[in-house]
C-alpha cells in the first residue's frame, strides 16, 4: 500500500524520544558490555578447545562499541538552543546596562551531550552577564579608546579530539589585575609581596564569594556567578582556561568530555586499590631512579619529580584515601606524570593494568564526599575502581 500524501507531508524522519529512555537505553548498553566481559572472561573456558573463538569474541566486542558510540550519538544535540537563548539575552543585557551590544554565534551546529547542555545554560549567562556588565565599556569609554561603539561577545563551539571547547569572548576593558590581586590578598589566597603569573591570578574569581565589584547590580557583583560555573564544570568533568588582556577584553574557555558515560581511562593499582585515570590528562608514564624523586625540607617536606630538566610536584594517593599503604618502595614505583590546569603532577603507583573504555557511575549518598573523585569506572572483568580527578588532586586539603 502507498503512503497517502498527508502522511507523507508530516514523515520528517524524526521521533520524539524522552531522554531518560535513551538514559535507561545507555545504562543497559553499559550492563551488557560488561555481561559480554563477564561471559568471555570466565574461567570455566579455561582448558577449552574453542575453534573460531578469539575471532568471535573481537567480532562480539566490536558490536558492543558501534552500539555504545551510537547510544550516546543518540544523547547528542546540538548546541545551538543554548546559544540561541544566550543570544535573545542581549536586547535584555542592552537595556539593563545602557550599552550597545551584539552577540555572535560560532559553531552552533557543534553536537554535545544532552545533560551536559541542560547544565551548561545558567553557568554561560553568568559568565555572559559578567562580560556585559564589567567587561565592557559605555560606547563613550570605546569610542575615546578608538573601538566601535557596539561592544561584542562572541560564542563558539567546536569538537577538539576528545572534547568540545566552548569560548566565551568579549573585546571589553579585560580583568582588571591590579584590582583582582588587592582582593586576592585581602582574602588570604597570595602573600602581600607575591607576584602571581596570570593563569594563577585568574583562577581566584572562581572562588566562593569572590568578587571586585563595589556595587551589587540585578546582573552581577554578589561573587556568586563564576564559582556557579567552576562547580559545574568540575560535576561535568570540565575544566576552565581564562586568558585576558587589558583594554583588548576577556576569553573564557571551557572544555567538556563529549561524552560523559563511557570514558577512556588507563587502570591503575596502588596498595591492593584499583583507580581509573582519563586517557587524555595522561601526559607520560615513567620508572624513576634514586636521582630522580627527592625530597625538599624547604618545601616542609614536599616531594617533587625531576621531569624534563625541572620539578614537578608529586602527589601522593595514599594522602587523599584512608587505610591505604603503598605496598613498594618510592624508587621502585611506577610514576604517571598528569596534565593539570595547574601544571604536570607526578602520582606514583604501584603497577598500570591496563587501557580500557569503561562505564562511569557517578558518586551518591555518602560516597559524594570522596574526595578528587568523579565517580566509579565499572571494568570489563567486573571490578570497581575509583576515577580520579586530577584537577583536585592539586587542590585538595588531603595534599601535603
Amino acid at each position: 500500500m502507498t503512503q497517502s500524501r498527508s502522511e507523507a507531508a508530516t514523515d520528517t524522519g524524526l521521533m520524539r524520544v524522552p531522554s531518560e529512555r535513551i538514559g535507561r537505553l545507555m545504562d543497559l548498553v553499559a550492563e551488557l558490555s560488561l555481561s559480554v566481559s563477564e561471559t568471555v572472561r570466565s574461567p570455566d573456558l579455561r582448558g577449552l578447545e574453542l575453534s573460531h573463538f578469539e575471532t568471535a569474541v573481537h567480532r562480539l566486542m566490536m558490536i558492543v562499541h558501534e552500539v555504545q558510540d551510537a547510544a550516546t550519538d543518540m544523547r547528542m544535540v546540538a548546541i545551538d538552543e543554548v546559544f540561541k537563548r544566550l543570544r535573545r539575552m542581549g536586547r535584555e543585557l542592552e537595556r539593563q546596562t545602557g550599552k550597545s551590544i551584539d552577540i555572535q554565534l560560532i559553531g552552533a551546529e557543534t553536537q554535545i551531550d544532552k545533560l551536559v547542555a541542560d547544565r551548561l545554560y545558567d553557568p554561560l549567562l553568568h559568565v555572559v552577564r559578567n562580560a556585559a556588565d564589567h567587561g565592557l565599556e559605555p560606547p563613550e569609554e570605546r569610542a575615546a579608546a578608538g573601538k566601535p561603539e557596539r561592544g561584542l561577545i562572541t560564542l563558539s563551539a567546536a569538537q577538539v579530539g576528545s572534547e568540545v571547547r566552548i569560548v566565551i569572548e568579549d573585546d571589553g576593558r579585560g580583568l582588571n589585575r591590579t584590582r583582582i590581586l588587592a582582593k586576592a590578598r585581602e582574602r588570604g589566597f597570595f602573600g602581600p609581596d607575591e607576584e602571581p603569573e596570570p593563569a594563577a591570578l585568574w583562577k581566584v574569581i572562581f572562588k566562593d564569594g569572590f568578587s571586585t565589584a563595589e556595587t551589587v547590580s540585578n546582573l552581577s557583583g554578589r561573587g556568586v556567578g563564576m564559582d556557579v560555573l567552576n562547580t559545574t564544570m568540575l560535576e561535568l568533568r570540565g575544566r576552565i582556561v581564562v586568558d585576558s588582556t587589558e583594554g583588548k577584553g576577556t576569553r573564557v574557555s571551557l572544555h567538556i568530555p563529549v561524552s560523559l558515560a563511557f570514558l577512556d581511562c588507563i587502570i591503575l593499582r596502588l596498595a591492593g586499590r584499583l583507580f581509573a585515570a582519563p586517557i587524555d590528562v595522561v601526559s607520560e608514564i615513567l620508572r624513576p631512579d634514586a636521582s630522580n624523586l627527592a625530597a625538599i625540607s624547604a618545601l616542609r617536606g614536599a616531594e617533587v619529580y625531576r621531569w624534563r630538566d625541572g620539578n614537578i610536584p608529586v602527589c601522593r594517593l595514599t594522602d587523599f584515601f584512608d587505610g591505604m599503604q603503598a605496598e613498594t618502595h618510592a624508587e621502585t614505583q611506577i610514576i604517571v606524570v598528569f596534565q593539570t590546569a595547574a601544571g604536570p603532577l607526578a602520582v606514583p603507583v604501584d603497577e598500570i593494568l591496563d587501557r580500557q573504555q569503561v562505564v562511569m557511575k557517578p558518586l551518591s549518598g555518602q560516597l559524594t564526599r570522596v574526595r578528587a573523585s568523579y565517580g566509579c569506572a565499572l571494568l570489563d572483568n567486573g571490578d570497581v575502581a575509583l576515577v580520579l580527578d586530577c584537577e583536585r588532586l592539586t587542590q585538595a586539603e588531603g595534599r601535603t
